[in-house]
């Protein structure tokens, strides 16, 4: 309630009551109130204005900065996952053109094995009938371990599986042994036949504890004995990968798996 408002008030009881008493002086007084009253109130509904219109630009400021902090997160976003994006692409033409490179060397490597039986199986000359040797029939190593690997590539197990026997059988002292081993364990993996799979990786690991695919073959050797529920020896399994190649992708897997059986 206004100041003017309870002078106004008894005025008007007054006036009711048939009594009014007020003066000039009054009415003057309590139109002077009212005018005051409406200058007050002027000015305070403009402050109130000018506070929301100053608080109006705040929030459009605020806006227009969370918009443009909007856009560059997602410009920074769009940018990283392009990066990303190539950064991937470039691995993946790196693994085609290193697959490529070393299906070429095997392809060069294959022919010269080729060129070389068909040479010890031609006739000998006169002059060196008498130190001759028996010649070499049929396809090499590398041959034997591609036509495997194609057939495996191709579902068939048991074919590879031939021609993995073929190569270990024939030529037991040739660096692709340990491959061949290898791909016969995967061959019997394919069938589900983990226990065949297994004792060739078992095998592969004791007979040549140095070659490279002993790392590959030992994690998914592992990997088999978790699946079947033997944790205690595929946990042993983990940690010697660890152990015995600390640095490979297969010790990091491994330790990946620990962690996840703990």
């Amino acid at each position: 309630m206004t100041k003017a408002a309870p002078l106004l008030l008894a005025l008007v009881v007054v006036a009711a009551n048939g009594c009014f008493f007020a003066t000039k002086q009054d009415i003057d007084r309590l139109q002077a109130d009212i005018v005051g009253n409406r200058v007050s109130s002027s000015a305070a509904d403009s402050v109130q204005r000018a506070e929301l219109i100053e608080l109006s630009r705040s929030v459009r400021t605020l806006n227009d900065s969370i918009s443009g902090l909007s856009k560059r997160v997602n410009a920074m976003r769009t940018a990283s996952e392009s990066e990303l994006t190539s950064i991937k692409e470039n691995i993946s033409q790196l693994q085609d053109l290193s697959g490529q490179s070393e299906q070429r060397l095997r392809d060069v490597r294959a022919a010269l094995e080729e060129k070389r039986q068909q040479q010890e199986a031609s006739p000998p000359t006169p002059d060196t009938s008498s130190t001759a040797t028996a010649p070499t029939t049929g396809p090499g190593p590398l041959q034997l371990l591609q036509a495997g690997r194609d057939q495996l590539l191709k579902g068939g197990n048991v074919a590879a599986r031939s021609a993995f026997n073929e190569l270990i059988t024939k030529y037991p002292k040739s660096e692709y042994v340990p491959e061949a081993m290898f791909y016969t364990a995967q061959a019997y993996a394919a069938e589900r036949n983990l226990t065949a799979a297994d004792a060739e990786y078992s095998s592969l690991i004791a007979k040549y504890p140095t070659s490279p695919r002993v790392p590959t073959a030992m994690y998914k050797r592992a990997l088999q004995l978790q699946a079947a529920k033997k944790n205690a020896e595929a946990k042993k399994v983990y940690q010697d990968i660890i152990k015995r190649f600390p640095r490979s992708d297969e010790a990091a897997l491994a330790d990946e798996r620990l962690q996840s059986m703990r």
